[in-house]
């Protein structure tokens, strides 16, 4: 798990220890290990490919959104698979 305070908490460590799992964290910050930076990554080649779209929408919001619906459950699995999460 990473280092956030309610990660330590110790009736979360118990709980997850008697499911018969061990509680492993991660260094303090592990962005190869963090499968957000995969998707950071993927908006940014998404962002430079289509840049002449960025620059005619007006709907930044809506921008976003369509771009991470574009990362499909196949992408989501493989960027925790790249992480030592699964």
């Amino acid at each position: 798990m990473d280092n956030a305070v309610i990660h330590h908490d110790e009736a979360l460590v118990e709980l997850i220890e008697e499911t018969g799992d061990k509680v492993v964290y991660l260094p303090p910050y592990s962005p190869d290990f963090n499968p957000i930076e995969t998707v950071f990554s993927t908006l940014k080649i998404w962002f430079k490919r289509y840049r002449d779209f960025i620059k005619i929408c007006d709907d930044i919001e809506y921008l976003i959104l369509y771009v991470l619906s574009q990362i499909t459950s196949d992408m989501a699995r493989n960027y925790f698979a790249g992480s030592i999460y699964i």
